[in-house]
């Protein structure tokens, strides 16, 4: 599905709940403060449908964003590419986002970086075997 037949959709399913409210468009462009016909030009597409949009009309009849969302995409399964919301907030903590963020990792100086190095070195010959 393309991203213009998902605002399609979205579309349509507005366009649904304004009737199931019984608010005329009408109505809604007075109350938005827009032209004659906005409304009805959004749910044709002639307009660009916007997140913006959708919001503000879901405001004016009083209907939660979630339900209107939730409705559009019901508990569909992940389609090609996509991800769970879980594994996604999963990926998300693994990079740091959207969690308490980490401690600062404390400053190596020179001396230390060297005594490390050494100390790796040193390691590394003690380990090795003798060569016959």
């Amino acid at each position: 599905m393309t991203i213009d037949d998902e605002v399609r959709r979205a579309a349509k399913l507005l366009d649904a709940m304004i009737q199931a409210t019984g608010a005329s468009p009408e109505e809604l462009e007075k109350r938005l403060e827009a032209s004659p016909g906005y409304v009805g030009r959004l749910l044709s597409g002639t307009v660009e449908l916007k997140l913006r949009h959708i919001l503000a009309i879901l405001r004016l009849l009083e209907i939660e964003p979630a339900l209107f969302f939730q409705t559009l995409y019901p508990e569909a399964g992940p389609a090609g590419g996509m991800v769970r919301l879980e594994e996604l907030r999963q990926r998300l903590t693994a990079l740091g986002v959207g969690c308490e963020p980490a401690a600062p990792k404390p400053e190596v100086g020179m001396d230390d970086l060297e005594r490390l190095v050494q100390g790796a070195v040193q390691a590394a010959l003690s380990s090795r075997k003798p060569e016959d």
